[in-house]
């Protein structure tokens, strides 16, 4: 039997990220107790942000911690389509716009499709101090007892 190296998760390298704390934004999932998928959004924080900055963002962004609701109509934070095919995500607040909008990619094409078909509404998870972006890790990190996160659920606007 041949061991077979894990491939690594292609990271979405973003078009532009302004304003958001993170080095890494990740399109994925996760599967809900009722047997629906969550469309989701994972932001990977790293140590090269300042704790200070990655909190307040949290906090100026209205992010859950995990375990607590999160709910779109309570959020200042919108996706879209653009007309050019890239996803972006728009996080507002009284002092200004935070974005990051996703490069056009088949895979976030058919992500963006997927998250419209479930409902239109997607989680924005925030990672903080990850030095992973595969899937089996960010997985482990949203479980419970898997480590800090945070999350805000941001709705769909047509563009």
């Amino acid at each position: 039997m041949s061991s077979r190296r894990k491939k690594p998760l292609r990271l979405v390298s973003t078009v532009s990220i302004n304003g958001v704390p993170a080095t890494a934004a990740v399109p994925t999932g996760a599967p809900q107790k009722d047997g629906t998928l969550e469309p989701a959004l994972a932001l990977i924080g790293t140590a090269e942000d300042s704790r200070e900055e990655i909190d307040a963002f949290l906090e100026r962004h209205h992010f859950a911690p995990s375990g607590e609701t999160a709910r779109a109509a309570e959020s200042q934070a919108r996706w879209t389509i653009e007309r050019d095919g890239r996803v972006t995500v728009t996080f507002l607040a009284d002092d200004g716009v935070a974005h990051i909008a996703l490069p056009l990619a088949e895979g976030v094409r058919r992500w963006a499709a997927l998250t419209l078909a479930t409902g239109g509404t997607l989680a924005v998870w925030f990672l903080p101090e990850m030095t992973s972006v595969l899937p089996e890790d960010i997985s482990r990190r949203i479980t419970p007892g898997g480590g800090e996160w945070w999350r805000l659920s941001v709705g769909f606007v047509p563009a």
